[in-house]
């Protein structure tokens, strides 16, 4: 009997001891309007990407994902080269997949995606119903996780 309580101990221990991280999500940054199917950043853009690097540059991100389109790369490789991160890419059609393994490692992370990814991800790691549209630039969410709880703090992308 008082292994059982030895054990229950050590096992609420665990959860009352989970780590707090952060998860930053957004959707890429203003891109041009006419390139065809994967255009590249505009002048404001760039300069919003710039902003979000120097915003971020001395958060512990561990990772960073983006999809493999040119807006979502530019977006963050200001702060990939700042922190010398490595992009790591991620289907726009596997979030549960993404989601599971943000939630398995832990670890803080800058997830940058679309405006039809991001609401989704955001709902699928525990942060409730977003809407997002075509114009949305510049919003940036920050999930801070422990354990079930998971509170979402509303951030905003200065423009330089």
């Amino acid at each position: 009997m008082r292994w059982m309580l030895v054990m229950l101990s050590l096992l609420c221990s665990q959860f009352t001891l989970a780590e707090e991280y952060s998860l930053y999500l957004l959707r890429h940054a203003e891109k041009h309007s006419a390139q065809g199917k994967d255009p590249g950043l505009s002048e404001p853009g760039l300069q919003r990407a710039k902003a979000l690097g120097q915003l971020l540059a001395n958060v512990p991100l561990r990772h960073i994902y983006s999809t493999d389109y040119q807006r979502t790369k530019q977006t963050v490789a200001p702060l990939a080269e700042v922190r010398h991160l490595t992009v790591e890419l991620y289907a726009p059609d596997e979030l549960a997949a993404l989601a599971a393994k943000l939630t398995a490692q832990g670890k803080d992370a800058l997830v940058v995606g679309h405006s039809n990814t991001t609401p989704l991800l955001l709902k699928l790691l525990g942060a409730g119903d977003m809407q997002m549209d075509e114009s949305n630039y510049g919003d940036l969410y920050q999930l801070n996780i422990k354990g079930d709880n998971v509170r979402l703090i509303p951030l905003r992308i200065p423009a330089l």
